[in-house]
């Protein structure tokens, strides 16, 4: 494992790049700000080592543009929107920050993908970043202790997520990556398959509606392999406050299984990446609002990526007939998943 400064955070934390090299010299380096993946270099059919994910080369764009992008960050307590930042636990209402319109999003104002994480353990093929938050973070309740395990090997990007409270809160926690398998351009081009026959609409603030509905005959339905860049464009005229894809797609087979979830594929065919989850789901959003920045050793702008963000459905503590989020003391959230390259 390499090691590399990569900045001081505006608390006075110092910020370093942790890389991992395969047998194959693909590589992922990751920062201990927000544990985020700030690059995951990939060999495609044609031989050419490739970066297929949005980042920045410097600390200071990930501190100035946390709030717009999430590039490669975990996100949490809590993934996603929270209606009108507010929640019930056995009768005891919580506040959370509002900072996405009327609704709380990825955990807050300060969320995980801003925080400062410890290297606790590595060796040549993983690495595993742990954090504290405390009760009251955010309006979050309990005292949560977080770990992220991310493995790195036979061109398998593999994440694990450990979390703990000393009090019931939710949990959902996610990895905001997104991915570019072309290295270059936008992701219009990309096709997209999910085995996931039912998706959850959303409303004009992007709230998910608590409404699992069948993708049979719309946009959504991704079962058989579908090009990204059409799809988008009928969802933006169905629905310009949402400009694409921003929805979260259930999969088929069992809760807490890992499986296979969906894979997607370069526009070019130079490179395929098959998804893996232990999770009932995922958010899967096409960057529908990425800003025109500079981002590495390139611009990016609008739909430069797709992020594909393993989690609990959105908005479910507002739901009862979702899977329910709570974690209570004594118990342990698990969430594995897996990323595999290929062509």
């Amino acid at each position: 494992m390499e090691k590399q400064y990569f900045g001081t955070d505006k608390n006075g934390n110092e910020i370093f790049k942790y890389t991992l090299t395969d047998e194959k010299g693909n590589s992922l380096s990751v920062l201990n700000y927000g544990a985020t993946i700030q690059s995951l270099i990939i060999t495609d059919k044609n031989g050419v080592k490739k970066d297929v994910v949005l980042g920045f080369d410097n600390l200071a764009q990930y501190e100035e543009n946390a709030d717009r992008t999430y590039f490669g960050a975990v996100c949490g307590r809590v993934a996603n929107r929270i209606a009108g930042g507010e929640f019930y636990i056995e009768g005891q209402k919580y506040t959370l920050a509002i900072n996405n319109g009327p609704n709380c999003l990825h955990g807050g104002i300060d969320g995980f993908d801003k925080k400062f994480f410890d290297l606790t353990d590595a060796e040549e093929d993983y690495m595993t970043f742990s954090t504290f938050s405390m009760d009251g973070e955010e309006g979050f309740p309990g005292n949560l202790s977080l770990s992220v395990k991310y493995t790195f090997k036979n061109s398998l990007l593999m994440i694990e997520y450990l979390a703990t409270t000393t009090a019931t809160c939710p949990v959902s926690l996610t990895n905001h990556t997104y991915f570019n398998l072309e290295g270059k351009g936008d992701i219009l081009g990309h096709k997209l398959q999910l085995n996931s026959s039912f998706y959850m609409p959303v409303n004009d603030d992007t709230l998910a509606t608590g409404i699992p509905t069948s993708v049979e005959g719309t946009h959504f339905d991704f079962r058989t392999e579908k090009v990204l860049g059409p799809a988008v464009k009928a969802l933006t005229e169905i629905q310009p406050s949402a400009k694409g894809i921003d929805h979260h797609f259930f999969c088929d087979s069992a809760i807490s299984e890992y499986r296979k979830f969906g894979t997607l594929t370069a526009g070019d065919d130079s490179l395929k990446m098959d998804i893996f989850t232990n999770q009932c789901g995922a958010q899967i959003y096409t960057g529908n609002w990425v800003p025109h920045m500079a981002a590495k050793d390139r611009m990016v702008d609008n739909y430069a990526g797709v992020a594909i963000e393993t989690q609990f459905a959105p908005n479910n503590l507002n739901f009862s007939h979702l899977p329910n989020m709570l974690l209570k003391r004594g118990q342990q959230y698990y969430h594995k998943t897996g990323y595999r390259f290929y062509y």
